[in-house]
This record gives structure tokens, C-alpha cells and sequence, in this order.
């Protein structure tokens, strides 16, 4: 059956439902709001049905009192009926309920469940006959809405659908929906539509309807009520529901039952318990009426010991509720085969809708596994408040404060106790004042009983130590630990520890004094008190009940979110708005913890700060970051548009970081921690009035210069020195014309054009000035005489990132602004091959043709025609480069000097030339500080020492708009033949991340680990630090053999030991020979000798290009061996390595629009002994070193020289240097390029255990503690002495050697931290991206951080078909280097522009058959409507065990390809 995809909530899908299948809809009173405006807002647009009648509304007050007559009415005229009301006013409906039964009359009520406790109205109307069915989403509520109206239709019943209109209810999810308005099940509709039209049911029902106030109940018709189960079952099947839905462990013993409205809570909690081993189940109910036995019956395993109904409905009185009568029913109906009837309880739940937490299922199972013969009750009202106890948080995932809430969770699990917190509108300040509850002092109140309450407790348990002192009442044992929990009664763990161990001995006591204290036990624990409320806190301090907790002085914390985004921060809709820093007037009031926070800046800082607030022994304020995203540009997510904007917020000092402690005063420390590099000024005053100022700027010298009150003054100190140092040459250089040469480039192109221009322009007499666009003022351009622009094309014909403010200001420039003075030329770059649909031409260099034709709009005189430089052309942009510029030096009147041009930058050849064997001036450019950066020359030679210089683009144009240099950082990048670390190293790499770089870990492609974030003055000791853990980071990049991969996971231990040490081999063998790296990293001193310094492999000018290296073991190629430069294949006979196939030229490096660059696999040269393998591997390096193109880097690949000159004459220079002939390749087979996730046994016996990574990036986030998890398994390791870990080729991680004796110690560790990978969908198992932004120079769209989001939205697509385990291979990069080799996958993207990208199709799942261009310049709406037929149709037609990637090839999507030169045919 057809499906359609949509973005629904609950209330938008359930008027879909009923305005399309409806004639009349009538609203009530008690309707949820949404529903209302939702009905009224599509039919002012005269909705029709799908009937293709009109659809009226009615709108009724009072249930009781006009529900019969609306229906009489309508029922008189045969109109079709949706009811949409509350489900407590379901009671009311009754009467009405039964008169229609009886006379089958097909209306539709839609029931809402805002709260759990109300469900026993719905109960009330389980005997009227009336069909009930339930849902709890947005999905459900769409599939299980259209089932009750075809069953209305087809039985000519009343179907009540009880559905859960909670917090969730409001939330947007894409959704499939079955195409009902066409095809079969429109079909079926119109013909019980057409059924019930001509029944003589009506006039019946008519007539007595008029003839009564109250509709009377009517006798029944016979109803088939198994007919009715049977009919529900086909509709059900149809919408991928069914009546009772099961979700668990398949083999639970203890099954909890509930009915479909319960939120989703219930399900998350019950998952954490799975998760952590625990064999638990959940049954929801669906259909509730008609109840079968049978469907019953068939969802519960055989394994089943106990069943626990829960029942949430508070207004029950009967020692038995409904749904516990029909559950245990069902068992003894004589349909139950079972060999023993499971234990069937009931627990009567008192929480709120989301208040379902792992804590209270595991106390459900724990009170119904006794021998308890009535209902008990869980939970009661007071105990919970607004969402989160006992630290569980499930509602909040989507929303502002959901990442601290859970953070709260996982930090203080069963202490938290939360108040204030009810939905994401209690912390947006457009809705600050529209509950009671969302203030800081009715949350305050809540807390402040408890505080009272634990204190009362601690009063009786002193008076019952001192009355036992007296009268020695208590045994020695309990004496000692309450007075030990008495003294630390205020310390989280002390009091646990004391706690416990009181309450057991109390348990053993029977005194009326100690029953006391035993039944209050909960209060021994420590609570952990937070108030969460929003920006509304910070606009009136004493009225918002902050000042009330400050001056309390009790320990109650406060958690502020501040929802606003750093973008809106000057928006005039808020300037009548003024926040108050409530972190400085907390520090100033005193006797206050308080600190600033951003969850997307600093996890780990985050963390402290909430540890350090429930320490502190008073009240806490925690300001924390969450910018509210309305709306976001092209190819960004909501989340992504929330990290951007807190690292802008964090780098500007908009938000600073950091924590004050007044603890730490008391133990001679400093209270205050600055975590960013950036604080307000009011702040800076604040510490020196309290005299903290000098030891922060001692901490952070850097801090003076760019954050305190005279910046100002220091930069025009600095300016003044600057221009005293060049008097002479201004003086000398006054006569000269004035040339300004602004650029706006994102790839280099253009600014390295407009340095050259800038160059050219002092030989020739001129004065230049040559800067980016956006560091000009647009409004001093008219004082200008002569500007030159140089312009690049970002995206779709977009400015780049340093060029959008001029391009801005210059489009909204006033008439105010004369130009007529100013002369201008500019010269635009692009790629006309770049966008090749006909529709997309006017793309090309259209930023440049912009700015061209606005300058002359404004006034300004042309200098030279619009210069258009085209990549396509034979010597790139410089072709048209070379013919502009001779018209601007005419233009200038300087074409007549004969000058000398010399190129901007050297080639990379002579660049390594001149470098001393790549020491450059990097050691002088680290003593550097008035920079973040290295020389440009020096980044080139950097990469040889594994370090590629980068700078936050997120934070680049702001930076840039405030006149401070981009963000630099290094990206540095270790060399780990193999992927192999001890635990201790693992360890030294996470410390690493944590001190020097950005607090993550990135597992490559290339199965070695690299860190983002550092700084330079971090650079050298972060690499001693790799160092002294035995690891280095030489030759992980530049243009020599780079770090070797090779199978990490074999069953093989002998053949795992062969290919690790010749990845070992060869990587020491190529590694280059100059002692720079040592020196300048190390501070090895050079050694005098008399005898030069060599590179007897490389030479003085290394590598043409990069190479790469991998070793691949049959049956499977997870190093992709193919997509290297050199390739070993292990063939294996009789369990023992006897040598390798070779393979040679593979590389997935290409250029948009360049047809001459293209992705390439490798060739099998032939077969090698294992001890020929290094020196065949150092032929080919040799070959490639003195026949590689030096002259084009696009062209320089190993690839390339292999097809410019054939594989053949390859193969005969490499044995021309061997002196042999190399023997033909021996048989081997892939059956695929991923990893094998879960435990594998080695022939040794030991195990190794692969978990999914995902793309490699290690990382605390809320909810998944990854990083500090494998910490803390690297600690386990390092104990029990064993292990060892393995990165993968495809960014995952495997922990190996664990012997076969503390296997279950490591696989009950990775239950309990959630590492297994089995809730993953098989396309996210085989998923790789790249880094991507917003650190890659090169990227060009989103990779790492948006492929996630996209799988979760293809798994839903895939759900749909019954795909979700099947493997297939999704690779993205942001720009068509291939780094996550997207290039053969069978799914791949390369990025494009922001939100766009080519999606290739084809690729091979063993990685031997390349993909082909499916559809160019593609956004997530494409790729979804792309993919979606594509997966149906593989679902339907593929054969048993084919790939998808081999299916498109079968199908005719695109062609097979497995040679380079046909790529792009």
C-alpha cells in the first residue's frame, strides 16, 4: 500500500484524518485548543473531503447539555461524523454512545488524554460497546485515527480513539502516512460510505432522537465483535500497528502492561532497563475494545514469569481496575497454551504523564514479585514535579533545556529533585508569565517543604541518639551509623554510604520511634534540589522569586536558560528589554556558587560546574546557554543552528564561561575559573574591586588585551607604535596613487589573485592596500580612488564568508553614499562546469557580475571591464586572469613600467625545497604570540609533521565583523600503523583531548585518532605529551607515505599479528629521515657532524603527492584497499599469510567540475612473497617519486601517472628497479567493506568486541557518556592487565584481546554504558562522514554533523519497507577530496554548497566497484524524495542477499563502473 510522507504533530494529524473523512466535524468546549485552530484554519480554505463533499463544523458548549441534539441533527441527514472532545467528557457522551450502537451508526469520537489520571473516564464507557482503540504520538495518532474511521465505516459502529494530548503532543515528526485518499483503501472507504448512506438505520435512529431529551439506549443489533477483532487486525496491518504492540526483550520474564495512551516515557524507561540486561517487556494496549484474548495472548512470550498492569487512572475505587480484569481474564479463557500461568498484579501508577522512570519500573517488579494478593499503588502526586524524578527526564529531548535536564539525570540519577519545569514555553521568554508555575519562587516553595521536611528527619534521628545515649536503647551498629549519617548528612556520598547502612539495620528493629524513621528512609539520601526556569528569571530578580533563593541561604540551585540567540541579540523587538546579569548580582550578594555554562560549548565544563553547584552548601546559580532557533538557513539543522550560535555567543564573550566557587576562598584557593578566553567587562571590574583580578590575569595574560575595560586604549597604543615604526615609509610613499584591492574568498583563490595583484601594483609605482572585503568600511569607499575587487563564488552564486557584510551593505547603501569619485574594476572567479544544469548557469561567477553591476549602479567609474577568471579554462582562472590584468595597469596609467612577476607563493616543490627538510621558520612562527597562526609557507611544511592549521569557520565572519583574526587552531594528527594502542595510550589520548585540544577524540578514516581544537601555544607540548605515551604524529600527513591501515578484526590471531607488523614495517620504513620534527617538536638539539643531512628515499622534494597504504586480509576489505595508492591482499593457505596481491593507483581525490580528476581503484599488479612485500612497496614509491606530475597538484596522484602511461609500462618500471618479474595475483574474494560489530573469538581463544563510533568522534554528549566511558574501560583494562585497542578504517573501535575469563566482566561493562550497537539500523552501522565544517578549509557543505540527522531520516523511510536491518553502505564528505571514500558506497554525497550536495549511487558493498552521479546539486528534500521510490522498489525486487548498491546496477539506475576514466561518463 502507497505511502506518503508529511509533517504531522498529534493535532494536525487527527484533523487530517477527520476533515478528509468526515462531512461534519463537531468541536466542544473541551477540545484541545490545537485541534480547534487547526479545524478552523483549513477549512477557510473551503476544505473538501475525499469524497469530494463539503466538510461543515459545529461547535458545542456543554457536552450534557447539546451533544444529542447536534447528533440528531446530523444523523437525520445521514451526514458522516468526527467528535473531536476531552476524555472526560466522555462520561457525558453515554447515553448518546448507546443509542448509536444499537443502531450502528458510524461516528468517530477522537478522545484526549491530557493527563494519565484521567483515563478512568475512558474507562467508564467500556460496556457501552463502542470500539476503543489508543494512541500515544504524532505516527500513532495518524495510523491509528485512519483505522477508526474505516472501522466506523465498515462495521457502522462508534469507534472511540483515546489518544495521549500530553507535552509530546505539540511535537512535529516526519511521518509515513498510508495514501488513503486514492487506490484500494479509498475504495473500500467509499464503499461503506455508500453502505451506510442507504441503511434504514438511520431514519430509525432518526426518529427516536426526536422523540427524547436524553438519547435512551436502544436495543443492540447482533454485533460480531470477533469480526470486528478480525477487522481491526487487517486495518492495523495495513498502518504498521497491531492491536497489542510489543517492545522488549524477546525473551522478557517480567512484561509490564499499559494502555497505548501512556507517554512515552514509559518506553524510554523501559528500554534504559534493557539496555542494562535487565529481561523486561512492555505490551500497549492499542485496541482495548473489542478485547481479544487470542491477540492477547499471542504478544506474550513464553518466557513471561510475571505480569505487571499498570494502571495510571487515580479516580479508580474498586479493589480491581479494568484493564488488570481483562489481562488476567485472558489467561484463565482457556485460549492461554502456556505451560504455567504467569503472576498477574496490578500497580496503581500516581505519576505525572512523564514521570515513568527506570527507578519505578524496577520498584513495580520488585513489589508485584511478592506474594501481594490487591492492587498497590507507585508513586504519589506530591513526590513528583513537572517531569523529572528521580532522575529520569524523558520529555525534553527536542526542546531548549532537554541536554541539561538530562545531564541532570545522569549526574545525580535518583537525588535529583526538580522543579519548575513543565515544557519548553516555561523557559522561552515569549511565554514567561503564562503558567503560575514558571517562577523561580513557586519552584522555590516546592523545594523549600523538602528542605523542612529532611530537616524535621535529621532533628528526630538526633533526638533518637540522644535518648539512646541516655537509656543505650539502640544496638552499637545502628548508634554508629545514624550518628555517622548525622554528622555528613549534607555529603552526597557519606550520607548514601551511612544511609544504607542504617536502613538495613532497621529494617531488624520494631521500636514505634525507629518505625518512624524507617518509614521516611527515602530522606537519609542527599537530595540534589534544582529549579530550572528561563529567560523570564532575568528580567525582575525580586519578583521571579531569584533573590528569595539567594538570600535564603538554604542549598537549593538554580538553573537559568538563557534562550536567547547571539544573532538576535541586538533585535530592536527586544529592545525595551533588559536582562540583568544574574550571575554578577549573585556574586556580588555573596555566600552564592554561580557559574556560566553552554552544553555545546563545553561538555565537560558543564559537568563540573552542576558537580560544584550540588556540592556547594548553599543556594547555586547556573546560567546556562540554549538559544531558541526559530528558523534556520539551507542544509542546517536545528541543532547545528544552536552549536553555531553558542560558539559565536562563547568566542564574542557575549557568553563567557565560568565558575565561582566561595568555597574555595575558605581553603586559600582562588574562587573564580575562567573556562573561555573571553569575559564581560562588568565581571573584570567585579574581580578587581574584590581583589581576584591579578590572578586570573596572571592565569590568562592574554585576557588583558582583548577583554578589559581599556582594550581600547592598549590597540591604540599598539597602533601608535606601528605608526612610528613606518613614518619613513608613509612619507616616502605620499606621492604615490592609492590602489585598495579588496577580496572575498573562501578557498584561498582569490586572495592569493589579490595578493598578486597587490605585488604587481608596488612594482609599478602604485601604493596598495590589500585586505578582505569585510574588513573595509562600505561607508569609506567613497574616499577611495581606485578599488579593485577580487571575488570568488561561494555556493549558489553566494558571496564568500569575508564579502557578505560589503555585499550587504553595498545592496541596502543609501544615496547619501557619492561614488562618482571612485574608479573600480573587478575581476570575478568560478567554475562554469560547476553547475551544469541549463538552469543553473547564471550561477557562474555570479557573486563578481553582482558586485560588478552594482558598483555601477551606485555611481562609481568603470576602470576595466568585468575580468572573469573560469577553472574549466587551460590554465584555470589565470587565463582570464592574464587578460584583465594588462586593462587595469592601463587603466591606472601604469602599463608602460616593465616589471618583474614573480608568483605570490613558491610551488610545493620548491617550497620543500627551501625548507631544510621541512624545518621552514615553524620553530620561530610557535614563539610567535602576536598571531594564532603559522606563516602560510610553514602550514604547507606543518602537514609533514601531522598538523594542519585551521580556523573555526562558525565563528569567522563574526570575528571578522569585530576586527579580530579568525579562530585559529591546529588539527594534529597521530601516526598509528595499524591502529593499535594499549589502554595506557588510550588514556594518554584522552587526557590529551581534554588538556590541549576541543575535549573530543576523532577515530579517521585512516584508523589513527586526531584532535581539533588546539592552539598554538598548545602545539608543541600537546605532541610531547603524544610522545612520552610512545606516539608521534610525523608523516600523518603531507606529500610522503602516510599512516598504513590494515585489518583489524581477523579470527586469525597468527594472521592479525602478520599484517599489523608489516604495517609496522613498512610505515618505519618510509617514514622520512629528517631530524626537523624531533627538533622542533621534541627539542632534540641537532647533532654536529660533518656529513649533510639526506632523504635517501624521498629526496629533497618528497612526494609528488600524498600516498597511501592499506592491507586488506579476504574475506573482508574494511580498509577499502582498493582506494589507496598501494594496496596488500593477504592470501591465506592453511591458516598462514604466504604472501600478497598488490594493487596500485587507487584514489578518491577529484574537483567539481574538473572531468580531468576522478576517483580511481586500484590495479592488481600481481602476487609477492611476504618478504618481498617492503621492497615491492618501495619500488612503486620510487616510480611515483620520479614520474609523478609536479607541475598540478589535481594531477599528481599516483593514479594518474599510472593511466598517463599505462599499467603496463608501470609494471615494467617497478621490476626494472626490482630485478624480477613479479608473478601473477593469486584467487581472492570480498564480501564486504564494513566493520563486524559485537564479539568475535581469535584462534587463541582470546575475544574482540567492535562498537560503533559514530563517524569516529568521541565525545560526551547528554544521554551517551562515550568518552568517559571508555576512560574509564581503559582503567578496567589497565587493572586487570589485559586488552588492547584496534581502531577501524571505518572510524569504530574494537577492544581486543580480552581473554576468554573476564569476557563477562567487559560485556556486563559495555551493557551497563550502553555500547553495544544493536538498536542501530543496519545503514547507520556502515555510515562514515568526514570532519567536514566547520574546522576543514575545503569543506563545503556540512558532513560529520548533518549525516545523523539525514540517517534517522532515511531509517524512517527504510522502517517503513522493512529494511532497517539491512546493510547499506552511506558515506558523505564536504567537498570531493573523498576522505570518507563516498566515492564507493552504495549510497555516497559529496558536498557541494551549504545544504547541498551530488548523490552518487552504485558503489560496492565489498568496495570494488565504484558509484556514478545519480542527481547533481541535491538538499535533504530531494534526497529524501529521491531515495524513498529507490528503497521501495529494492525492497520488492531485489533477489535473496542482493545489495542495494549491486540492485540500482541490475535495475538500470546507473551504469556499473570500476574504471576511473569512465567516472563521469
Amino acid at each position: 500500500m502507497a505511502l506518503t510522507l508529511g509533517i504531522f504533530n498529534v493535532y494536525t494529524a487527527l484533523t487530517d484524518i477527520g476533515l478528509n473523512l468526515s462531512e461534519t466535524v463537531i468541536t466542544v468546549a473541551s477540545s484541545p485548543s490545537p485541534i480547534r485552530d487547526s479545524i478552523a484554519k483549513q477549512l477557510k480554505q473551503a476544505k473538501s473531503n475525499v469524497f469530494d463533499t463539503a466538510v461543515e463544523h459545529t461547535h458545542i458548549a456543554n457536552v450534557r447539555a447539546e451533544l444529542h441534539s447536534a447528533v440528531h441533527s446530523l444523523v437525520a441527514r445521514n451526514s458522516l461524523v468526527t467528535i473531536y472532545l476531552s476524555a472526560s467528557d466522555l462520561i457525558n457522551a453515554i447515553p448518546t454512545l448507546y443509542a448509536l450502537i444499537g443502531d450502528r451508526v458510524p461516528i468517530v469520537i477522537h478522545a484526549a488524554v491530557s493527563d494519565p489520571a484521567h483515563i478512568g473516564d475512558a474507562y467508564a464507557i467500556r460496556q457501552t460497546g463502542a470500539v476503543l482503540l489508543a494512541s500515544n504520538n504524532a505516527k500513532e495518532a495518524h495510523s491509528v485515527g485512519l483505522v477508526a474511521h474505516a472501522i466506523a465505516l465498515k462495521e457502522q459502529l462508534p469507534v472511540v480513539h483515546l489518544y495521549d494530548s500530553g507535552a509530546a503532543a505539540r511535537e512535529a515528526q516526519h511521518i509515513h502516512t498510508v495514501d488513503f485518499k486514492q487506490g484500494p483503501l479509498f475504495d473500500e472507504l467509499k464503499r461503506s460510505l455508500d453502505a451506510y448512506k442507504t441503511a434504514d438505520a438511520v431514519d430509525k435512529v432518526a426518529g427516536e432522537l426526536k422523540s427524547t431529551l436524553y438519547i435512551k439506549p436502544s436495543p443492540q443489533s447482533s454485533i460480531n465483535y470477533e469480526q470486528i477483532s478480525t477487522s481491526i487486525r487487517e486495518s492495523f496491518g495495513s498502518s504498521q500497528s497491531s492491536l497489542f504492540d510489543y517492545s522488549g526483550s524477546p525473551d522478557a520474564t517480567d512484561i509490564f502492561i499499559a494502555l497505548g495512551t501512556n507517554s512515552s516515557s514509559l518506553t524510554h524507561s523501559l528500554n534504559s532497563l534493557v539496555n542494562h540486561g535487565r529481561k523486561v517487556a512492555l505490551v500497549r494496549v492499542r485496541a482495548y475494545r473489542p478485547w481479544s484474548d487470542e491477540d492477547f495472548l499471542a504478544a506474550i512470550p513464553s518466557s513471561a514469569k510475571l505480569i505487571a498492569v499498570l494502571d495510571a487512572a487515580h479516580s479508580l475505587s474498586t479493589t480491581w481496575g479494568p484493564l488488570f480484569l481483562d489481562v488476567a481474564a485472558s489467561f484463565h479463557s482457556g485460549k492461554f497454551n502456556g505451560a504455567e500461568v504467569p503472576a498477574v498484579r496490578e500497580a496503581r501508577i500516581h505519576v505525572p504523564a512523564e514521570g515513568y522512570t527506570s527507578a519505578l519500573l524496577e520498584s513495580v517488579v520488585e513489589k508485584a514479585s511478592t506474594d501481594i494478593d490487591e492492587a498497590f499503588t507507585v508513586g504519589t502526586p506530591l513526590a513528583y514535579t513537572n517531569g523529572i524524578h528521580n532522575g529520569e527526564v524523558d520529555s525534553f529531548e527536542n526542546t531548549v533545556e532537554g541536554p541539561y535536564l538530562k545531564m541532570l539525570n545522569q549526574l545525580f540519577a535518583q537525588r535529583a529533585s526538580v522543579a519548575n519545569v513543565s515544557n519548553e514555553s516555561s523557559v522561552l521568554e515569549s511565554d514567561r508569565s503564562a503558567t503560575p508555575d514558571a517562577n523561580a519562587e513557586y519552584g522555590f516553595g516546592k523545594l523549600i517543604v523538602q528542605v523542612q521536611q529532611r530537616a524535621r528527619f535529621a532533628d528526630s534521628v538526633a533526638e533518637i541518639l540522644k535518648s539512646s545515649a541516655a537509656e543505650g536503647s539502640l544496638s552499637a551498629p545502628l548508634q554508629t551509623e545514624l550518628g555517622a549519617w548525622l554528622q555528613n548528612r549534607d555529603n552526597a556520598e557519606k550520607s548514601r554510604k551511612h544511609g544504607d547502612a542504617a536502613v538495613a539495620l532497621l529494617e531488624k528493629e520494631d521500636s514505634e520511634a525507629l518505625a518512624a524513621i524507617f518509614k521516611d528512609r527515602a530522606l537519609f539520601a542527599k537530595p540534589s534540589r534544582w529549579i530550572v526556569g528561563g529567560d523570564q528569571l532575568s528580567y525582575d530578580v525580586g519578583n521571579s522569586g531569584v533573590h528569595h533563593v539567594i538570600s535564603s541561604k538554604e542549598d537549593i540551585n538554580i538553573l537559568v536558560l538563557d534562550t536567547q540567540p547571539y544573532s538576535e541579540k541586538i533585535s530592536t523587538a527586544r529592545a525595551d528589554k533588559r536582562k540583568k546579569d544574574l550571575g554578577l548580582y549573585a556574586m556580588q550578594y555573596g555566600g552564592v556558587y554561580v557559574a556560566s555554562v553552554a552544553v555545546n560549548a563545553s561538555y565537560a565544563q558543564v559537568v563540573r560546574a552542576f558537580m560544584e553547584a550540588d556540592a556547594y552548601p548553599g543556594p547555586s546559580v547556573v546560567l546556562a546557554y540554549a538559544p531558541h532557533i526559530s528558523k534556520t538557513g539551507r542544509g542546517v539543522s536545528v541543532p547545528l543552528a544552536m552549536l553555531k550560535e553558542t560558539k559565536v555567543a562563547v568566542d564574542s564573550g557575549y557568553w563567557p564561561l565560568y565558575r565561582w566557587n566561595p568555597s574555595n576562598e575558605a581553603a586559600g584557593k582562588e574562587p573564580f575559573s575562567l573556562d573561555s578566553d573571553k569575559v564581560k567587562r562588568e565581571i573584570l571590574e567585579f574581580l578587581d574591586r574584590e581583589n581576584h583580578l591579578a590572578y586570573l590575569l596572571s592565569s590568562k595574560p592574554n585576557i588583558a588585551s582583548q577583554i578589559t575595560a581599556s582594550a581600547e586604549t592598549e590597540l591604540k597604543s599598539a597602533i601608535e607604535g606601528k605608526v612610528q615604526s613606518s613614518y619613513a615609509q608613509l612619507l616616502s610613499s605620499l606621492n604615490a596613487q592609492p590602489l585598495l584591492v579588496l577580496y572575498g574568498s573562501d578557498g584561498g583563490n582569490a586572495e592569493a589573485v589579490a595578493k598578486r595583484l597587490g605585488a604587481e601594483a608596488k612594482q609599478r609605482g602604485l601604493r596598495p592596500r590589500v585586505m578582505a572585503a569585510d574588513s573595509f568600511s562600505v561607508e569609506d569607499l567613497p574616499t577611495e580612488r581606485n578599488v579593485v575587487f577580487v571575488v570568488s563564488t561561494a555556493g549558489q552564486g553566494e558571496f564568500p564568508g569575508n564579502s557578505k557584510e560589503t555585499w550587504k551593505a553595498l545592496v541596502s547603501a543609501s544615496e547619501d553614499l557619492n561614488f562618482g569619485e571612485t574608479r573600480f574594476s573587478v575581476f570575478a572567479l568560478g567554475d562554469r562546469n560547476y553547475w551544469p544544469l541549463p538552469g543553473d548557469k547564471h550561477y557562474f561567477a555570479k557573486s563578481g557580475k553582482d558586485l560588478d553591476h552594482r558598483l555601477e549602479v551606485l555611481g562609481a567609474e568603470r576602470l576595466t571591464p568585468l575580468g572573469v577568471g573560469d577553472d574549466q579554462d587551460p590554465d584555470g582562472y589565470w587565463t582570464g586572469f592574464n587578460a584583465w590584468r594588462p586593462l587595469l595597469w592601463k587603466g591606472l596609467g601604469v602599463d608602460e613600467m616593465d616589471v618583474s612577476v614573480e608568483p605570490i607563493l613558491p610551488s610545493d616543490d620548491a617550497i620543500k625545497e627551501s625548507s631544510n627538510y621541512l624545518r621552514g621558520t615553524i620553530a620561530e612562527g610557535l614563539k610567535d604570540t602576536s598571531t594564532g597562526a603559522l606563516a602560510e609557507l610553514d602550514t604547507k611544511l606543518s602537514k609533514f609533521h601531522g598538523i594542519y592549521q585551521q580556523d573555526d569557520r562558525d565563528t569567522r565572519d563574526e570575528r571578522a565583523r569585530q576586527g579580530f583574526e579568525p579562530a585559529y587552531s591546529f588539527m594534529v594528527r597521530c601516526r598509528i600503523p595499524g591502529g593499535v594502542v594499549t589502554p595506557e595510550q588510550w588514556l594518554a589520548v584522552d587526557q590529551i583531548a581534554d588538556k590541549w585540544a576541543n575535549g573530543t577524540i576523532k577515530i579517521t578514516t585512516r584508523q589513527t585518532f586526531q584532535y581539533h581544537g588546539i592552539i598554538k601555544r598548545g602545539l608543541k607540548a600537546s605532541i610531547q605529551d603524544m610522545n612520552r605515551a610512545l606516539m608521534d604524529t610525523i608523516a600523518a600527513c603531507g606529500d610522503v607515505n602516510r599512516n598504513v591501515l590494515c585489518n583489524p578484526n581477523e579470527h586469525s590471531s597468527t594472521v592479525n599479528a602478520a599484517v599489523l607488523k608489516l604495517a609496522r614495517d613498512w610505515s618505519e620504513h618510509m617514514l622520512p629521515h629528517t631530524n626537523a620534527y624531533h627538533e622542533i617538536w621534541l627539542d632534540k638539539k641537532l647533532v654536529a657532524t660533518t656529513q649533510e643531512e639526506t632523504e635517501p628515499l624521498y629526496g629533497k622534494t618528497y612526494l609528488p603527492r600524498k600516498f597511501k597504504c592499506a592491507i586488506a586480509v579476504p574475506p573482508h576489505n574494511d580498509v577499502d584497499v582498493f582506494a589507496n595508492d598501494l594496496g596488500y591482499i593477504a592470501i591465506i593457505e592453511k591458516g598462514e599469510i604466504v604472501g600478497y596481491n598488490v594493487s596500485v593507483g587507487g584514489g578518491m581525490g577529484m574537483t567539481h567540475g574538473n572531468k580531468k580528476t576522478y576517483p580511481r581503484l586500484g590495479s592488481v599488479l600481481g602476487f609477492v612473497t611476504p618478504d618481498q612485500a617492503i621492497d615491492i612497496g618501495e619500488k612503486i614509491v620510487l616510480v611515483q617519486r620520479d614520474f609523478g606530475d609536479r607541475t598540478n597538484r589535481k594531477h599528481a596522484r599516483l593514479k594518474y601517472t599510472i593511466d598517463d602511461r599505462g599499467i603496463e609500462w608501470f609494471k615494467a618500471e617497478v621490476e626494472k628497479r626490482l630485478g624480477w618479474t613479479i608473478p601473477p595475483a593469486r584467487p581472492f574474494k570480498f564480501i564486504s567493506n564494513g566493520d563486524r560489530f559485537g564479539w568475535v573469538q581469535e584462534s587463541n581463544g582470546e575475544w574482540a568486541f567492535t562498537m560503533f563510533i559514530q563517524n569516529g568522534r568521541v565525545r560526551d554528549a547528554p544521554g551517551r557518556q562515550e568518552k568517559t566511558a571508555l576512560k574509564l574501560l581503559s582503567d578496567l583494562l589497565v587493572q586487570e592487565r589485559a586488552g588492547e585497542f584496534r581502531l577501524t578504517a571505518n572510524q569504530h573501535l574494537v577492544v581486543a584481546r580480552i581473554p576468554p575469563q573476564l569476557k563477562p566482566k567487559i560485556e556486563a561493562f559495555l551493557r551497563k554504558h550502553e555500547l553495544h550497537s544493536e538498536h542501530h539500523s543496519g545503514l547507520r552501522l556502515n555510515s562514515m562522514a568526514c570532519v567536514a565544517l566547520p574546522t576543514c578549509g575545503l569543506a563545503m557543505a556540512e558532513s560529520e554533523r548533518y549525516l545523523p540527522l539525514l540517517i534517522t531520516k532515511l531509517d524512517s523511510i527504510l522502517d517503513d519497507e522493512g529494511l532497517r536491518s539491512d546493510a547499506i553502505s552511506i558515506r558523505m564528505t564536504g567537498c570531493p577530496n573523498g576522505c570518507a571514500r563516498p566515492q564507493i558506497a552504495e549510497i555516497g554525497f559529496v558536498g557541494k554548497a551549504p545544504g547541498t550536495y551530488n548523490l552518487y549511487l552504485g558503489g560496492g558493498f565489498e568496495g570494488e566497484r565504484l558509484s556514478k552521479l545519480y542527481k547533481e546539486s541535491v538538499g535533504e528534500e530531494d534526497i529524501l524524495k529521491l531515495l524513498k521510490p529507490l528503497f521501495k522498489q529494492w525492497a520488492i525486487e531485489r533477489i535473496t542477499g542482493e545489495h542495494f548498491g549491486d540492485w540500482v546496477i541490475r535495475a538500470g539506475i546507473v551504469k556499473a563502473t570500476r574504471e576511473g576514466k569512465d567516472f563521469h561518463d
